[in-house]
């Protein structure tokens, strides 16, 4: 999630926030693997995961694929290591 979370951050995840709201940052399990990424919706129900560094594109989750996305919870707090 560079630059906004930089390699070695300490981050602190709300395991009770797992309702998606727009652009806002989670880890996510997608398939075994834990991700984190800026979520945002589209009108068609499709779910866009999206890292702020410009080398990852954008993945599309489509609305039939929802299901494998598994919401651990909302980055609340981030530190950079000093």
């Amino acid at each position: 999630m560079e630059p906004t979370i930089p390699d070695r951050s300490v981050a602190i995840i709300d395991h009770s926030q797992t309702s998606v709201k727009n652009g806002c940052i989670y880890v996510l399990n997608v398939q075994d693997d834990l991700l984190v990424k800026r979520v945002r919706r589209k009108i068609d129900g499709t779910i866009e995961l999206v890292s702020d560094n410009d080398r990852y594109p954008v993945e599309p989750i489509a609305p039939d694929r929802a299901a494998q996305l598994r919401v651990i919870g909302r980055v609340v707090y981030f530190c950079r290591e000093p």
